[in-house]
């Protein structure tokens, strides 16, 4: 499986980024990419919790955390997609500290259907694009929220 991998520096503290990060169903608030999110199962977050992402009108994907390390790691399956060029994916999120901020280190991972097989090049470069726009997003969020929380 393809799979590359984006750091970035967040002004915000791991509490700060994990509170964003946990908040499983509302990642249309911070992904520039999903027009629409919701949490699929009840009760808190935590390993097995799924949700729905829709990317209108380009297609939707149904996702599952795997790893549930509160305050350090998520790892989140794509595990169905519709209308896009990959059948499966996986986003694993680890948060170090890193002074008072907080390194992020997303790994990515994913398998190409036949549509992204045939637009390969297109494919991985749209995914790092939008992997890339999901770790500023993240970023910005967390380092809103840590803002609104010192006031």
């Amino acid at each position: 499986m393809p799979e590359f991998t984006i750091t970035q520096s967040i002004d915000a503290s791991p509490e700060d980024v994990w509170k964003v990060l946990d908040d499983f169903g509302e990642i249309q608030r911070w992904n520039p990419g999903v027009k629409s999110s919701a949490q699929t199962s009840p009760g808190p977050v935590g390993q097995g919790t799924t949700r729905h992402c829709d990317f209108s009108p380009i297609g939707a994907v149904n996702e599952r955390i795997l790893l549930h390390e509160p305050g350090r790691r998520m790892t989140v399956e794509i595990h169905e997609t519709s209308k896009l060029p990959i059948s499966r994916g996986q986003a694993d999120f680890h948060l170090d500290p890193d002074g008072e901020g907080t390194m992020l280190t997303l790994n990515y991972s994913y398998e190409l259907n036949r549509l992204g097989r045939v637009a390969k090049g297109y494919t991985d470069a749209q995914l790092r694009k939008g992997l890339g726009g999901l770790a500023r997003g993240l970023a910005a969020e967390s380092e809103a929220s840590a803002g609104d929380s010192d006031s």
